[in-house]
């Protein structure tokens, strides 16, 4: 909601080459937010057009999985050398905890369930702006995700870079290209328009990069390559960022659906809300039915799905609450199922019993034996699943781009600010 505020601007929590993001506080009472500003005496044009540009959209936005949008103005302030600058500024919620990318790049990567909450969340977030708001964020990354309390807390930032999909779909439209050289997606690297499934593509990336604590493409090219080379080789290299190691076979698979080279092949956010490596914790492997049989795995792919009434029912606060007890016990009956009656599966039609002593094709069923009574089958959920699996080779990589040593872009970044703790910038 737009307001009107009476505020005083505190200390600066980041700077990069667009601006300035500072604390601020209401005058009357004491509601803290952050401001990001740009000095409207010294910016270039691309730093005004992008904060307009952020300004325009969130105003027409409103999700929890988004920053909030407070309000903007313009100011007459005072520098250090007492010279007077006009100044352009945007209100938005102050989320504390720093940004995800900073988060895994300070452990050396997250933990895969964390990986997984903050991926969930960044997913809502972009289900929500391409299907509900029309909107391409263009610059998918972890330190555009707000790191929050929790992984269920965290909200998407920086949308300096978004375009309307109605833009991006117009033909002749001069977008340009928009984002970060290494999260890009090959057709943006090319100079095509952005559209919903270059958004995939960096979620695809912003997870290797949570998993790793590194950019993508980090682990085969891009340490101290320039921005153009790397721009070119993602763009015509027919490579795919490499997997890392240590996620798993869920993972690698949902990042499968996300890092292919044709935007067409790319799962939407609605989709990969679908799939396991998404799913509640604690609910993973029972959302995502469970077989009766080996010929159940024939449409994992394409057929698997999860009870979603819980999370439509809680879409207000962008967190499904799927009941996990009810999954499970579905998973329990399931099983149950396989384990009772005798040590045979009748493969044979309710006709095939009828007509018994006609059926002259019996012979051709084949019987599957189930696991002997001390027989582990623990593992055949991975294994059916890991059958499905393909290993990805791909490249993925650090780079400095001209000031940024991380290979992000360079604006509001807290490595040039005199920020505490690692406190989170809205860029």
């Amino acid at each position: 909601m737009d307001r009107k505020l009476n505020w005083v601007r505190g200390r600066c929590i980041g700077r990069g080459a667009f601006g300035a993001v500072s604390l601020a506080a209401e005058a009357n009472t004491g509601e803290v937010f952050a401001v990001k500003t740009v000095d409207l005496g010294s910016a270039s044009k691309e730093s005004v057009y992008s904060i307009e540009n952020e300004i325009e959209i969130l105003r027409s936005i409103d999700s929890p999985c988004i920053v909030a949008y407070l309000g903007d103005d313009r100011t007459e302030e005072e520098d250090a050398g007492r010279v007077m600058r006009a100044c352009r500024n945007l209100h938005v919620e102050y989320v504390a905890g720093g940004t995800v990318g900073e988060l895994a790049e300070r452990r050396k990567g997250l933990e895969e369930a964390e990986v997984r909450g903050y991926a969930r969340r960044a997913a809502r977030a972009l289900r929500y702006l391409h299907d509900d708001a029309g909107v391409v964020h263009c610059d998918v990354k972890g330190r555009n995700l707000l790191a929050g309390r929790a992984p269920s807390a965290a909200k998407l930032a920086d949308f300096g870079s978004a375009i309307r999909v109605s833009e991006s779909e117009a033909e002749g439209s001069g977008v340009g290209v928009r984002g970060t050289p290494l999260w890009m997606a090959p057709e943006v690297a090319r100079g095509e328009r952005p559209a919903p499934a270059s958004d995939v593509w960096s979620l695809g990336c912003a997870v290797v990069e949570m998993a790793t604590g590194e950019p993508p493409w980090a682990a085969e090219w891009a340490r101290g390559a320039d921005a153009a080379g790397a721009m070119l080789r993602i763009g015509f290299g027919g490579e795919v960022p490499r997997a890392p190691a240590r996620i798993s076979k869920l993972g690698r698979d949902f990042l499968d659906k996300c890092l292919r080279r044709d935007p067409a092949e790319r799962w939407s956010c609605d989709r990969l809300l679908r799939h396991p490596f998404l799913a509640e914790d604690g609910a993973a492997a029972a959302s995502w039915p469970s077989p009766r049989s080996v010929l159940d795995w024939g449409d994992f792919e394409l057929n698997g799905e999860i009870d979603d009434a819980d999370e439509a029912n809680s879409e207000a606060d962008c967190d499904s609450d799927l009941d996990s007890s009810k999954l499970i016990d579905r998973a329990r009956e399931r099983v149950r199922d396989l384990d009772s009656g005798a040590g045979f599966v009748d493969w044979r039609s309710d006709r095939d019993e009828d007509d018994d002593e006609e059926d002259e094709d019996e012979d051709e069923w084949e019987m599957v034996r189930r696991g002997e009574k001390g027989e582990d089958t623990s593992g055949e959920f991975v294994d059916c699943l890991g059958a499905e699996l393909e290993e990805r080779d791909g490249g993925v990589g650090y780079a400095s781009w001209g000031g940024a040593s991380n290979g992000t872009r360079s604006a509001f970044s807290s490595s040039s600010c005199n920020s505490a703790g690692g406190e989170c910038c809205c860029c």
